[in-house]
C-alpha cells in the first residue's frame, strides 16, 4: 500500500463510487464472474490479539453459550462482489443470534459497518436489522432499506446511497453467503447478481478473502483462435464468449505493408459508444494526420440479458483471463497485428471518463504491451501495483468541478498522480478546470506527447519539458 493510498483511504478512501455502494451491497452468486480479491491493510484487532469487537484471537466469533449455535455472536468480515462493474469490497458485520444448528432461529441484531481494506471501520453502523428470522434450512433475508456509504469507505471518496436487501444462507460451519438485491440511484443500477461471503472476523486482516459462496469460481475466457476479416469502419468479433463491435480507423499508409504503423486504442465513457468518442476527441479525422491505426471498442451490449451498468471492467479485482475486457484488448491487438503492419513497440491507449479509468487499468495490468497512455478524467480503483514496466502517463482532468454520477474525478486524478509519483512513473499533468469535459482541440497535443514514447522508453522522452503547442494548463511535476 502506498503512503498516499493509505492516507486517502483513511481520510477519504478511494476505490470507485459505484463500488462504494458495493461496500454495502453484500451479495449472491453472479452468473458472470466470481472469485476472490486481494487486499492488504491494517489489523483491526486489539493490542492483546483479540478482535476489536471481542471475538477470539483465533478468528472465531464469540459464542454466547449453549449447545451448537446456529450463528455465533460476534463480528464477521464480509467479502463482497458487486454486479456494478464487478467491484470487490470488504465490510464488517456484527450480529447477535439465537437458535441451534439444524433448527430455525433468528438474528436478534444485524449491524452493518462501513469499512475498507486498509483497516477503517466506522464507529457506528450504517444500517441495522432486528429480529430477522432464519429458517430451518438456514435461509434469511434482511431489508436494510436506504443506506449511505460514507466517503471514507467509498472507492472514490464520495458518499453513495443505495437501497438494499440481503438474502443469505447460514452454512453448517456458521459462516454465511448469498446475494443482494436493490439499486444504486446515482448509477441507475440494479444490484441483482451481487455476491458475498461472511466469515468470523480475523485477528489480522487477510490478503485474500472470499466474495462468493463456495464453488462459485470465476469464469476464465480463452483468447481468440481465429480472427475475423477486418476492414476500415465497423467490425464485429466474438471475444470471451461475447459478440463485440469496434470501429477501425485506417490511414492511407495502412495499405503499405512495408511500413509499420503505431496503434492507438480509444475507450468511450459510460453510456457512450465508439463513434461518439472518436468524434468528440477528434480521432475520427486525426488518425490520418498521425499516421496511426486507431481502434475504438464498444462496450459489451448485454450480459445475462441486460446491459452492464459500467461499460468497462476497471472496477473488478481480476487482472487476467477472468476479465473479459482484458481478453478483448488482447484479442484486438492480435487480430489487428495479423492483418496490418503494426509497430508493436508503439501501442498507445487513451479514453475519457469510464474510458479514462479503463485506460489506467490497462496501463497497470497490460503495461508490457503499452508504450504510453493518456487518460482523461481517469483513476485507479485498486491497490496500486508494482508494475514490471512503469508506463508513462499524460493525466488530464477537469479540476474540482470534474464530477460525474455524483463521483469526484478530481479526487481520483490526484490519487492517481500521487501513486504515479510514489511508484516512479513518468507523468505530465493537465488540469483544465472545465469540469467533466474533453478540452477542445486537444488531440494534437495528446498525440505529440504519446508518440515520443515506445516500449523501450525508460525515462521521460520529453526530457522534463512539454512538447511544442502544449496547453497552458499542462505542467511537468517538479
Amino acid at each position: 500500500m502506498t503512503p498516499f493510498r493509505g492516507a486517502l483511504m483513511r481520510e477519504i478512501a478511494t476505490i470507485v463510487g459505484w463500488s462504494l455502494v458495493g461496500l454495502l451491497a453484500l451479495p449472491g452468486c453472479s452468473s458472470d464472474d466470481g472469485g476472490s480479491s486481494s487486499a492488504t491493510g491494517q489489523d483491526a484487532s486489539g493490542a492483546d490479539g483479540t478482535a476489536a469487537d471481542g471475538s477470539a484471537a483465533d478468528g472465531t466469533a464469540s459464542d454466547t453459550g449453549g449447545a451448537t449455535p446456529l450463528v455465533a455472536n460476534g463480528d464477521y468480515l464480509m467479502g463482497i462482489k458487486l454486479s456494478l462493474g464487478g467491484a470487490q469490497l470488504v465490510m464488517k458485520l456484527s450480529v447477535t443470534a439465537e437458535g441451534e444448528a439444524g433448527a430455525a432461529g433468528k438474528f436478534l441484531t444485524f449491524d452493518v459497518y462501513a469499512a475498507n481494506a486498509f483497516g477503517f471501520v466506522s464507529e457506528a453502523p450504517i444500517a441495522s436489522g432486528k429480529d430477522i428470522a432464519i429458517a430451518a434450512d438456514g435461509t434469511f433475508a434482511v431489508a436494510l432499506g436506504k443506506v449511505t456509504v460514507p466517503g471514507k469507505a467509498s472507492p472514490t471518496g464520495t458518499p453513495v446511497e443505495a437501497d438494499l436487501t440481503i438474502n443469505g444462507t447460514v452454512a453448517s460451519d456458521g459462516t454465511f453467503c448469498g446475494d443482494v438485491t436493490g439499486e444504486v440511484p446515482a448509477f441507475k443500477a440494479d444490484l441483482k447478481g451481487s455476491t458475498f461471503r461472511a466469515v468470523p472476523w480475523p485477528s489480522e486482516f487477510p490478503k485474500e478473502y472470499d466474495v462468493v459462496c463456495p464453488g462459485a469460481e470465476a469464469k476464465r475466457y480463452d483468447p481468440i483462435a481465429t480472427c475475423p476479416k477486418l476492414a476500415a469502419g465497423s467490425n464485429t468479433m466474438t471475444s470471451a464468449t461475447f459478440e463485440r463491435t469496434f470501429e477501425l480507423y485506417l490511414p492511407a499508409a495502412a495499405t503499405d505493408t512495408s511500413t509499420k504503423l503505431p496503434i492507438v486504442f480509444l475507450y468511450h465513457g459510460n453510456t457512450g459508444n465508439a463513434k461518439g468518442i472518436a468524434e468528440a476527441t477528434g480521432w475520427n479525422t486525426y488518425y490520418e494526420t498521425a499516421g496511426a491505426i486507431v481502434v475504438v471498442p464498444n462496450t459489451t451490449p448485454e450480459v445475462d440479458g441486460s446491459k452492464p451498468v459500467l461499460d468497462w471492467r476497471f472496477a473488478e479485482k481480476v487482472f487476467d483471463r477472468d476479465n473479459r475486457e482484458l481478453v478483448f484488448f488482447d484479442d484486438l491487438r492480435k487480430c489487428v497485428a495479423e492483418q496490418y503492419a503494426v509497430d508493436a513497440d508503439r501501442l498507445y491507449v487513451t479514453g475519457m471518463s469510464a474510458g479514462g479509468m479503463m485506460t489506467t487499468f490497462l496501463a497497470l495490468n497490460r503495461g508490457e504491451a503499452i508504450a504510453a497512455v493518456a487518460p482523461l478524467a481517469g483513476g485507479y480503483l485498486h491497490d496500486f501495483p508494482d508494475a514490471a514496466r512503469k508506463v508513462p502517463f499524460l493525466v488530464t482532468w477537469g479540476g474540482p468541478t470534474d464530477m460525474a454520477y455524483s463521483q469526484n474525478f478530481d479526487t481520483l486524478a490526484k490519487g492517481l498522480i500521487a501513486n504515479l509519483t510514489e511508484k516512479g512513473h513518468v507523468h505530465h499533468d493537465c488540469e483544465h478546470s472545465l469540469g467533466h469535459k474533453i478540452p477542445p482541440n486537444y488531440v494534437g497535443f495528446v498525440w505529440s506527447w504519446l508518440s515520443a514514447f515506445d516500449r523501450d522508453s525508460k525515462d521521460d522522452a520529453h526530457a522534463g519539458k512539454l512538447p511544442a503547442g502544449a496547453p497552458d494548463f499542462c505542467s511537468v511535476p517538479k
